[in-house]
């Protein structure tokens, strides 16, 4: 069937749908790689990537020795935050702690003073010294951040205890209380937030990776003149060739999807309708760069490099998976605006944490993610009427 010029001809698209696809089909490895290859890699960087701490290793440095700085010590550990250090040696002194500090042995130190009793019970100020390991500044600002939590804690008990003894009744004492709320996440559960980023990253890679391999593949066997020497044109050959894999992306993206909510117990509370159309405009972007890459590179170790450099290092440093936009250099800030992954992971975690947001809402990231692949699918275009030609 022949079509006004400048229009595709399916009769020279589905033989070449054809031919990709069965070649997937045929490559079982591959297949079950792309496959299973997401989920598995949600599994791993699900549990690997975490912001929340546990089990901190302390070192307790107790002049005090008394009851009151026991109790201290008994509220850190038994908060699941940190797990007091033993380790057999002559004593408990501070130079033991800080070498263990040094060889990574424990991430923090807590000096409690001789004072400390003494100065509780007469009721004068007391301080206790915090010392963190700052070479993992993220464990040494949260660590930091429990421990002050816990202490203020155990302080405003024995002001309580101080004032029931006086016979006061601690209700009518005025005082300013903080009620936080915390809406979409209430459990402030990092695998919640981690979890959208993952599959905006894991899709990244993927669907940039397949399609990347196409052509390359077609060159390293001798088949690229074949297809030279057929009346078909660029855009009808790139057609042919993302069909297959835009099929298998999104069965990748309703596995991963599976995987998050079912096994992670990540809430999902958008509509299927809008996490559907972001995953074709994220597949049909991601597919498109691939194309990019593979009609560029003239080997598929080249095609793989390239892929890997251009999809993973922007999605996780650039997209705000991991390091907030808003805190970056306004320099810096520019180019996340280019990182595909930016949008759909702002547009993940907002269908799987907020109730009622759909293309109302995102319909901006929608914008540049439609941009973003018909961008990189005239490109390709352009690229393949050169071979083609």
């Amino acid at each position: 069937m022949k079509t006004a010029k400048g229009h595709i001809n399916l009769h020279r698209v589905i033989p070449v749908f054809k031919k990709e696809f069965l070649h997937i089909l045929r490559d079982s490895r591959s297949l079950a790689v792309v496959l299973i290859g997401p989920a598995f890699m949600l599994f791993l960087y699900g549990y690997a990537v975490t912001f929340d701490i546990k089990k901190v290793e302390l070192g307790v440095v107790d002049y005090s020795c008394t009851t009151l700085s026991r109790e201290l010590v008994a509220k850190l550990t038994a908060s699941g935050y940190f797990e007091l250090y033993k380790e057999k040696t002559e004593n408990d002194s501070m130079g033991n702690y800080i070498n263990a500090l040094r060889v990574n042995k424990i991430k923090m130190i807590m000096t409690i003073p001789e004072s400390f009793s003494a100065d509780i019970k007469k009721n004068r100020k007391t301080k206790i010294q915090l010392i963190a390991d700052g070479s993992d500044a993220n464990t040494a600002n949260v660590a930091m951040g429990y421990a002050k939590m816990i202490i203020a804690g155990f302080s405003q008990s024995i002001l309580l205890d101080a004032v029931r003894k006086k016979g006061l009744n601690p209700k009518k004492i005025p005082f300013i209380e903080t009620v936080p709320r915390v809406w979409y996440n209430p459990e402030m559960k990092s695998t919640n937030f981690i979890v959208p980023g993952l599959i905006s990253i894991i899709m990244m890679l993927l669907s940039a990776l397949l399609t990347s391999l196409t052509v390359v593949r077609e060159k390293e066997k001798g088949t690229f003149e074949q297809l030279i020497s057929t009346p078909i044109k660029p855009v009808e050959l790139l057609v042919g060739k993302i069909l297959p894999y835009v099929v298998i992306c999104l069965c990748d993206v309703v596995i991963i999807v599976l995987v998050g909510t079912l096994w992670f117990k990540v809430p999902f509370r958008g509509d299927f309708a809008t996490l559907t159309l972001f995953s074709l405009l994220f597949v049909f972007c991601a597919l498109g760069l691939g194309m990019f890459i593979s009609s560029i590179a003239k080997d598929q170790q080249t095609a793989v490099i390239v892929t890997v450099f251009t999809t993973v290092l922007p999605s996780v440093l650039l997209s705000g998976f991991i390091f907030p936009i808003d805190s970056m250099p306004p320099a810096i800030r520019i180019f996340t605006y280019v990182v595909p992954a930016r949008y759909f992971l702002t547009a993940l975690r907002s269908i799987f944490l907020k109730a009622g947001v759909g293309i109302d809402v995102l319909w901006i990231e929608a914008l540049y993610l439609f941009i973003f692949g018909m961008l990189f699918m005239v490109i390709s275009t352009r690229k393949f009427k050169k071979h083609l030609g």
